[in-house]
């Protein structure tokens, strides 16, 4: 008896069980579904913690919810990575979760930002967008030689892909030359990004066609470098390309009438550190030329000169008001003009320095 007894009850148990079960299902919020029922807890003391569970639903938006009242409203804090909920203070443990889809965006230069891999870049050929197999992947020991092989053939199979058309060899070519360029002048990331982009809208547009790969990264590098406010000079990068200066500059006034770039005028003020460094001027020199070539700018004697003939200028200024000793000759070798240029925009300089009251000196 005892034995039917039980069995009887079990079997009326069950039928009970599952109408409770369909029943609290049925009272659940709408877009929530639940693998298994979970019993309800006890009511616990405000002192204890609040409860965290990994259980995440959707809605049919796909949306997330919180599992515990139902709500949308979820935030992340931004130092733990959790995720909670504004309704009820719920907290869901698994911080490495993504509860919501990411917002892609652009940068300003159109690149698509990604919350993995690396940036991607104008200077790299491929804009670092691209997987290669390496000859380490594909020497791996651990794997069979049948898997060895055929990654060997699609490695060999992906290096002709990449440089297939005559442009996507250019490029390839342009941006290592890029990329040597900007390292012997020792530029800026911004500088180079800069001269990658100016390039690929010169090769978009043709212009690139009939004339030396380096002669164009050259210009494009002068060019960046007049745009970001860099200081270097015509005659450094065509030193650093291994080119002569009138053919770097010819270059030079291909790519900015073919883009359209208007470009400023350069401030002599950012030459005269570097001048003063290499001829060996001491700081008093230094400072006393800087106010010089300001008053000069606010003249307008500046106007269509070369500002490395006018840092000479206004450092070999400074130092004769000064008594300092600074030879003219190491000026000009510093500035890379003539000592002829030097007098002659000493010249153009007396008339800023009277404006100051300096003293006039032959």
């Amino acid at each position: 008896m005892a034995g039917t007894s039980t069995a009887s009850k079990s079997k009326i148990l069950e039928p009970v069980r599952a109408e409770a079960v369909q029943a609290q299902t049925q009272t659940q919020p709408r877009g929530q579904t639940y693998t298994q029922q979970v019993t309800q807890a006890p009511s616990r003391p405000q002192s204890q913690p609040i409860p965290r569970s990994r259980v995440s639903t959707r809605d049919e938006v796909g949306h997330y919810l919180c599992p515990q009242c139902g709500s949308s409203s979820l935030v992340r804090d931004a130092e733990t990575g959790e995720v909670i909920c504004t309704n009820c203070g719920f907290v869901l443990s698994d911080p490495t979760e993504q509860y919501a889809a990411p917002i892609p965006r652009r940068t300003e230069e159109g690149l698509l930002e990604s919350q993995t891999g690396p940036p991607g870049r104008f200077s790299a050929f491929d804009k670092n967008l691209s997987t290669i197999i390496s000859r380490a992947q594909a020497s791996n020991r651990s794997i069979s030689a049948e898997e060895r092989l055929q990654l060997w053939r699609l490695r060999r199979t992906q290096l002709r892909a990449a440089a297939g058309t005559s442009m996507a060899r250019n490029l390839s070519r342009a941006m290592n030359q890029l990329r040597g360029l900007a390292g012997r002048l020792n530029l800026p990331d911004v500088v180079t990004e800069r001269a990658a982009l100016m390039y690929r809208r010169a090769l978009n547009k043709g212009l690139v066609r009939g004339r030396p790969i380096n002669g164009m990264v050259a210009a494009s590098t002068y060019a960046a470098c007049r745009l970001t406010d860099v200081p270097r000079s015509l005659s450094e990068i065509a030193k650093a390309a291994g080119m002569s200066r009138k053919l770097l500059a010819h270059y030079y006034r291909a790519l900015v009438r073919s883009l359209d770039v208007t470009m400023a005028i350069e401030d002599p003020l950012k030459r005269v550190s570097k001048i003063a460094s290499r001829a060996g001027a001491d700081s008093a020199t230094e400072m006393l030329a800087g106010k010089i070539l300001r008053e000069a700018i606010r003249l307008r004697v500046n106007v269509g000169k070369d500002p490395d003939g006018l840092a000479a200028a206004a450092l070999d200024l400074a130092a004769r008001i000064r008594g300092s000793t600074v030879m003219q000759r190491d000026l000009a070798k510093a500035a890379g003009v003539s000592e002829v240029t030097i007098r002659s925009r000493m010249r153009d300089l007396k008339v800023a320095a009277k404006s100051l009251g300096l003293p006039d000196v032959p």
